[in-house]
């Protein structure tokens, strides 16, 4: 589990604390969860990934980098897709609690105060380093959308 305490910074707070897979969707376009579940600690100004027992660095998302929430249904799975500016996105399913209360965690993040703005370099390399995992370079955008910024 990630030691939320540890990485908090002032004014930071802990707004809930998840387990959750990520849908992964195959070749054939079906979309099915990830085997392995993450710890997920959503906060007032980030996002924090880690895979349960195993003692990886949590990938971290900063609030600026989330474009969009929204809830949804891939294939049969409901979920809550995230957005980021990168125009990845990560679908992320509840092994346990309610997909609700995700939402509006995620809905809730917020910039931080400047001075305890979040390193873009690392934040870039923890989505790089989310993609790598789950096998895929970008992910791709769902068939019936089309990005613009």
């Amino acid at each position: 589990m990630i030691d939320d305490k540890a990485m908090l910074v002032e004014g930071e707070k802990r707004l809930g604390r998840y387990t959750v897979v990520l849908l992964q969707q195959s070749n054939n376009g079906k979309w099915q969860p990830s085997i392995m579940q993450l710890d997920a600690v959503v906060t007032n100004y980030r996002l924090l990934l880690r895979p349960f027992r195993k003692k990886y660095t949590p990938a971290c998302l900063p609030s600026h980098y989330i474009k969009k929430v929204e809830m949804t249904v891939k294939g049969h799975h409901h979920c809550v897709e995230v957005r980021l500016i990168t125009n990845h996105f990560l679908c992320v399913m509840l092994s346990t609690g309610k997909l609700d209360d995700l939402y509006h965690d995620l809905s809730a993040m917020k910039q931080p105060p400047p001075r305890f703005a979040f390193d873009d370099k690392v934040a870039r390399t923890d989505i790089e380093r989310l993609i790598t995992f789950f096998g895929r370079e970008p992910l791709p955008n769902p068939p019936s959308e089309s990005v613009q910024e």
